[in-house]
Formats: structure tokens, sequence, C-alpha cells
């Protein structure tokens, strides 16, 4: 049994609406699907994650929204997430992603290296006595994350952002951005590109909804090994497919086999708590139902709940 976390509902889509997301801990009042204002998402969900007895909870946290003016830092969604998710006894694992407006044209354009590591360093020092993962972007090996290069990506935000990061919290852990995939010619140019020695943690995503998983968990650790790196751990940040209804068996089944079956990952995060509701705003319009969670919209447990609380817990 591998250790397991969760992911939460994103941040934003950009891809559907340029702000935060209605239906997510980051809404705003008076632009959230259903409720008054994100904090109430914040207090429905936070238990029911500390019910499953999950290691971590992957989060993204905006720049754009706690940083919305350069140099002028609004921590009041921030601090309320992360004082929450520490008293209910919870990991939380920050994913800092979304280029704020006076930093980037778009919320994927590439920063500064200068303002990310201004961003990151402060984020690491706010919160190093609860915080010891952090992730450095979201997928940034597609264009709706990062609409930059690889090569923007390792010198913008995984090298600057790494040395912020252990400025800001000398004990801190800092995550490589995953993949959408185990894509091997990606890694393997991480470092070729300098950015080897800049992240603790290596990551990646996968919607394959299989076993190959583990196969593929197998080619990121080869990739590890080749430059040297054997001893770093991989981290599989996303994985689930959409199955709706409370009797899904196909999730409950890949979360058995994921996290018991032999394979080089250290922590597996399912992608997500609750099934969601993609919007746009204002006024906040639901576009479709993306039915990844282990919770219905409504939070009624599916069968997958009960599968991870087992699993995990003593």
């Amino acid at each position: 049994m591998r250790a397991a976390g969760v992911n939460g509902v994103p941040s934003m889509r950009p891809w559907r609406y340029l702000g935060a997301n209605p239906d997510g801990w980051w809404c705003r009042r008076g632009a959230c699907r259903g409720v008054t204002r994100g904090g109430v998402f914040i207090d429905r969900e936070v238990p029911l994650i500390a019910r499953l007895g999950v290691s971590t909870v992957r989060l993204e946290f905006p720049w754009f929204l706690i940083e919305p003016r350069r140099g002028t830092y609004d921590w009041r969604r921030s601090d309320r997430i992360v004082r929450t998710v520490t008293r209910a006894h919870l990991k939380l694992q920050p994913v800092l992603v979304w280029t704020p407006r006076w930093a980037g044209k778009t919320p994927a354009t590439p920063p500064t290296a200068a303002s990310f590591s201004r961003f990151a360093q402060a984020f690491a020092r706010r919160y190093r006595a609860s915080i010891r993962h952090i992730e450095l972007w979201n997928e940034p090996d597609l264009a709706r994350y990062w609409n930059g290069t690889q090569a923007q990506y390792v010198r913008r935000v995984l090298v600057p952002g790494y040395r912020a990061i252990k400025r800001g919290n000398p004990r801190a852990r800092v995550i490589l951005g995953g993949p959408s995939f185990a894509d091997e010619a990606w890694l393997h140019r991480i470092y070729d590109l300098g950015g080897g020695r800049s992240f603790d943690v290596a990551a990646f995503h996968d919607y394959s909804g299989d076993l190959s998983i583990l196969e593929h968990a197998r080619v990121v650790k080869a990739v590890l090994r080749a430059h040297g790196d054997a001893r770093k751990p991989v981290w599989l940040g996303e994985f689930g497919f959409e199955e709706p209804g409370t009797d899904d068996l196909r999730h409950a089944a890949l979360l058995e086999q994921v996290l018991t079956r032999p394979a080089p990952i250290a922590m597996a995060q399912w992608y997500t708590l609750r099934d969601d509701y993609p919007a746009t705003c204002c006024p906040v319009q639901t576009v479709e139902e993306s039915t990844f969670g282990l919770l219905t919209g409504d939070l009624r447990p599916k069968r997958s709940y009960g599968t991870l609380r087992r699993l995990v817990l003593p």
C-alpha cells in the first residue's frame, strides 16, 4: 500500500472563464455556483477529505488571485485554506500556477524569472510552518496551462522557483510540474536544459484509466535513473477518468490496483475529490458536468470513496 492523496477542484479553467473557478475553493463572493462564497466549499469538503485518511491534498494556489497587483498580496483566501486544512490534520500540497495580468498577457504566459521568484519565495516563507511540498506549475507540457517553450519553463519557473522556495523555506521539497503524461522525451529535456537539480520530487499525470499507469511510472523512474537521480521519488499527481453515479466500480478497481500493485510510485493523488461543474461567469452558467470525483457534485459518496478510505485507513 503506497501513500495516497486527492486533488481539489481546479482554481481556474481559462478555456471556460478567465477568473476564479465558480465551482471551487477560490470562487469570489457573488460568483460561486450554488453557494454565497468559496469558504462554503472549503468547510464542506475538508472534513470529507479528512475522513478519507489520505496523506496529501493537492490544490492549485493561483498566483493571479494571490498577487493581483505587482507587490500587493491578498492572502485572505490562501490563509483560510491553509488554516482549515492544517486544523483537519491534513498535509496540503500547493501547485503554484497562473500568471497575473501584470506579469503576462494570459494566465498561461511565461512570466519573468524575477516576478515568479518573488512570489514563490513569499509563499514559501509565509507557510513554512505548515507546508513542506510545493509544485511548480501544472502540466507545463500543455499550451492551455503553459503557452511557452519548455526552455522558458525551466529558466523562468523551475530553476528560479526552486531557489526562491529554498530561500523562503530551506526544508521545503520542490515538485517538478507534472506533465500531462509520462512523456519520456519531455523529462529528458528538463535535464538537457539544466533543470535536473531544481526539483526534489518528479511528478507525472496519467488518465489512461488502466494498469498501464504502473508501466508509465517505470518510464519516469528510468529517466531519473539515467540522469543519476534514482533516489528521487516519483509522484502520480493526477490520475482518474469520468464515471457518473455512485456505483463507480471502475473507479474503485483502478484505485485498488494503483495503490497496491508494485510500481515506483511514492504518492498517488486521485483526480478529484468530487464531481464538478465547469462554468462561465458572470452570472454563473454551468456548461458541463465533470464526473471524475470520489463524491457526486452534491457530496454523496461513491463506491470509490469507500474503497479509498478502506485502503488507507488502518
